[in-house]
Formats: C-alpha cells, structure tokens, sequence
C-alpha cells in the first residue's frame, strides 16, 4: 500500500505537494543522516549536480523544490511515525517470506529482540481481529 500525501505531517505534505511523497521520504530519509533539520535551498541557477539536494532526491526533484523555495531555508521534519509505521511493514513483509530475526535486525540496523516484538505486536493484533471477526460473524 502506497502512503499518501495526507498521512505526512502538515510540513512534510507542503514538500510533498511539489516533489511528491515518494521523495519527500527519500529527503526526510536523506535528513536523518544529519543532526540538522534545516536545508538552505539554492536557486534553480546555482543549483548543480554536485549538492547534496541532487544527490538524495535527483535532479528534477531538486529543481521542483528549488523553483518553490529558492533561497528559502527549508525545514525538514522527522516524519518519525511515518518512518517507524514503513520499518513496521518492512519487517511483517519479511518474516512473512520467510526471513529470520537476525538477518532483519541486520538489514534493518535493529536488534533481534525489537524485531521480535514488533512482529509479536502485529501477531497479537492479528489474532484479536481475527476472534472479533468470528465473534461478530458467528463463525467457529
């Protein structure tokens, strides 16, 4: 499932309106590298291939948001529920094909135990739905 504009916190979904969501997460991705949230956007003129900009977001993108907010500072926000709700899914999908807690934790860059609980989490929500559901419905 694809995220939507409206999922975004207000400042995210005003980048996101220029550059799109898809890479108004690779910019907060690109931003969480680094302790400062602030960008200095640079006109479209100035803006050259080398900066940092180009190099997390592509060309086109970066001269969309320069177009919009040349010399501007621009504030990135964390997104830190959006991204916390993708790793989430990102470790469903994995345990789902198959992948063991270790090599998700790795590839993820977490330990093995929150990896655990975050699909224990999701398993147990799983199962509640799942007997509200046959509950509801009558089925055994």
């Amino acid at each position: 499932m694809e995220m939507q504009r409206e999922q975004l916190p207000f400042t995210a979904q005003d980048i996101a309106e220029v550059i799109g969501v898809e890479k108004t997460m690779e910019l907060v991705r690109g931003k969480q590298k680094t302790k400062c949230r602030s960008l200095y956007v640079p006109s479209p003129s100035r803006m050259k291939s080398s900066h940092w900009l180009v190099q997390t977001i592509g060309e086109e993108a970066a001269r969309e948001l320069s177009q919009e907010y040349a010399g501007e500072p621009l504030t990135i926000p964390k997104c830190s529920s959006v991204i916390k709700l993708e790793r989430n899914k990102r470790i469903i999908q994995m345990r789902q094909q198959g992948v063991r807690y270790q090599a998700i934790a790795d590839a993820l860059g977490m330990n093995v135990s929150a990896v655990k609980m975050v699909y224990s989490r999701w398993m147990h929500a799983q199962s509640r739905n799942s007997v509200t559901y046959k509950s509801n419905t009558g089925i055994a």
